[in-house]
């Protein structure tokens, strides 16, 4: 198992509310991993500074920005309002759960992971978005994702993206 995985296993037991996003978002999603520095998550319930130094993770300053480690020395960024402009109860009400070993993860789903990707556009995001295209593109509820795009000239460029990508 990658070493990210392992992490992102390890906060899901000492933390209670996670729901993964970002690149190891896509590898549950894909079980393609994308190298990445940090773990990203949404938090149903923001965790006090007490809690999360309780559980030893500590915060540091890095670059005159508080950050977030974990025991281990994992950098996580925790999200408590939403998620590329997708407010936390939609991340919540369309999260997905994987079972890995005897675990259960929830992850931000299908629909919302392609949503937050479309709009960050940043190189990762859109090669996160020609994966989940790739391997994922028969198992977009577009429903889904038309209920959490701002309007239907976003579902449509969405949409359209999707589809060239996944031909490619």
């Amino acid at each position: 198992m990658k070493p990210l995985v392992k992490e992102a296993l390890k906060i899901n037991g000492e933390l209670p509310g996670v729901i993964f996003i970002g690149a190891i978002a896509r590898y549950f999603h894909t079980g393609n991993l994308r190298e990445s520095q940090d773990l990203d998550f949404a938090v149903i319930k923001p965790l006090s500074e007490e809690f999360l130094l309780s559980k030893k993770y500590n915060k540091f300053t890095e670059n005159k920005k508080e950050v977030w480690r974990t025991p281990r020395g994992i950098k996580i960024d925790a999200y408590t309002k939403d998620v590329s402009g997708i407010p936390i109860n939609l991340i919540i009400k369309t999260a997905t759960k994987f079972k890995i070993g005897k675990d259960v993860v929830t992850v931000i789903g299908l629909e919302a992971l392609i949503v937050a990707k479309s709009r960050a556009q940043r190189d990762a995001d859109i090669d996160d978005l020609r994966i989940l295209a790739r391997l994922k593109s028969k198992e977009i509820r577009w429903d889904v994702l038309k209920t959490i795009t701002k309007d239907d000239t976003e579902y449509q460029t969405v949409k359209m993206t999707m589809d060239f990508l996944a031909k490619q």
